[in-house]
């Protein structure tokens, strides 16, 4: 028996059709993976099921029976949660607040049981993140710590049906498992479950079987326990095309040279007397478990953050950032990790986002010349592939892996000596990743020295040269060539812990 069937899903946003007779089957107690590129209509069909957006045709059968949900809450009540993959938490309230909201548990009187409602969120908190102090405001999460709050109060509800959304992209293998246990755990339980990720290994882990979604429409479905669930056929069918081998980092460049130099750079608790260089051309990857320094030393080199102590040294001038636009004038230049709250305007158009730096910096002209910008932009909107109908489209309109290219391409005139990438995938589909890396790929072949953390270690193993393994704000290994594999990327962080 089904738990869930969505049938010939239609769903339009203006002219744009969002689901094409989309269908979806998950059978009681199973784990159905639901993969695609970034707009093929994955979180789509999951705020329908949820009672987010209505469906302009089609029917969803819900164990047995059909459903039409006006609100949220109406699916929560018949047992049906959505881990969304923007996080729908609330900055100012504390963690326990955030986890009951919406079924706070009353007294007699009617007034919120504050006694009850900390039991309740403890309890889902201890599933996930056991320890964490529920009174802290959600604002000094950490986005690791973020997401798992975000989970945690869907599992307060103790659904019946649970939808996770990328619950992942902001987790390290050592969150992504615990998250697995707890999955398990309501597996066995009878509880059915839609896991939507763009990793491949945690899909292939956690899931039975696999639909995917390409052009809003359902082009193939994996059973998992048939052994059949290949990378190459996966990829295929999320991108319509014949899979290729990535992997590939053999180029020419030898990186003799030394691009950028760090010597002794120390921030709080957070980044321990770190030196390091890079060469000319080099692409260092930064590694180790979640919340080790490696986003604080990113921001301290893009000069978002001030160092205590240390200096940076590039093209043979000593410095040490105390703003980022110190550390753009001189070549070094940051890709954030959260592009909606970082590194874009989301209400602004493709066009304003890329000309900002240079309408922006101190340095730039007075006079703005639109039409010389304009050109540029549409240069690099086509360099990218950013599919968009036009440059003055909102970002906001574009899908994830498109928004990432914004990003990336309101730098690429600058031409930086140092491009530093904080998790630069996260949360874009296979295809987009893949021609992201080509980017930086392609500004090391300029001679572009590149620094990457990225919270996926498939990334460290496939792009980088040499990685650079963190804990506790210091570096504690040094991967170069064959040695750089999973096995001692796992093994120089657990090692690590140990000392």
């Amino acid at each position: 028996m089904n738990a869930l069937e969505a049938n010939s899903i239609l769903k339009n946003f203006g002219g744009v059709c969002a689901l094409d007779s989309a269908s979806l089957c998950c059978p009681t107690g199973e784990i159905v993976g639901l993969l695609g590129a970034n707009g093929s209509g994955k979180s789509t069909m999951s705020k329908i099921i949820a009672g987010v957006i209505p469906c302009d045709e089609g029917e969803v059968i819900f164990q047995g029976e059909r459903i039409d949900f006006d609100n949220p809450l109406q699916a929560s009540k018949a047992g049906i949660e959505l881990v969304h993959q923007h996080l729908s938490l609330i900055p100012d309230l504390t963690i326990w607040e955030n986890i009951v909201m919406g079924h706070e548990p009353l007294t007699d009187k009617g007034f919120l049981d504050n006694k009850k409602a900390q039991n309740i969120a403890k309890e889902a908190l201890d599933k996930l993140c056991p320890g964490i102090n529920f009174e802290r405001k959600v604002s000094s999460l950490s986005p690791a710590e973020m997401q798992l709050v975000e989970i945690s109060k869907a599992l307060a509800k103790e659904p019946i049906f649970l939808i996770l959304d990328e619950p992942t992209a902001a987790l390290e293998r050592n969150g992504v498992e615990r998250l697995f246990r707890v999955m398990r755990d309501f597996k066995e339980s009878g509880v059915s479950m839609i896991f939507i990720s763009h990793r491949l290994w945690e899909v292939k882990e956690i899931c039975d079987r696999i639909t995917v979604f390409r052009n809003g429409m359902n082009v193939g479905e994996i059973d998992l326990s048939k052994k059949e669930g290949k990378d190459k056929r996966i990829v295929e069918l999320i991108t319509g095309e014949s899979a290729t081998d990535f992997d590939d980092k053999e180029r020419e460049n030898k990186y003799d040279e030394i691009e950028f130099e760090v010597n002794n750079l120390t921030f709080g608790d957070f980044v321990n007397n770190v030196s390091f260089k890079v060469g000319k051309g080099e692409i260092l990857g930064i590694g180790g478990l979640q919340g080790q320094g490696q986003e604080e030393l990113l921001m301290l080199l893009s000069g978002y953050y001030e160092a205590d102590s240390g200096f940076i040294n590039i093209n043979n001038n000593k410095f040490t950032p105390k703003h980022p636009s110190e550390s753009i004038e001189k070549g070094i230049v940051l890709i954030p990790g959260d592009r909606q709250k970082q590194g874009l305007f989301l209400n602004h158009s493709i066009f304003d986002n890329i000309i900002f730096p240079k309408a922006g910096l101190k340095n730039s002209k007075f006079l703005i010349p639109f039409d010389e910008y304009r050109k540029e932009a549409e240069n690099i909107v086509n360099d990218l592939s950013i599919k968009t109908p036009d440059i003055d489209t909102k970002v906001d309109y574009l899908s994830g892996g498109n928004q990432q290219k914004v990003v990336f391409g309101k730098w690429l005139s600058y031409q930086p000596d140092v491009l530093l990438l904080s998790d630069p995938a996260k949360g874009v589909d296979v295809k987009a990743k893949y021609e992201l890396y080509d980017v930086v790929k392609d500004r090391a072949s300029h001679g572009t020295a590149v620094i990457v953390y990225a919270s996926d270690s498939d990334e460290l193993i496939s792009f980088c040269d040499r990685v650079l393994i963190m804990y506790e704000g210091e570096i504690v290994k040094e991967l170069k060539e064959d040695n750089i594999n999973e096995e001692n990327i796992v093994a120089a962080s657990l090692r690590a812990e140990g000392e």
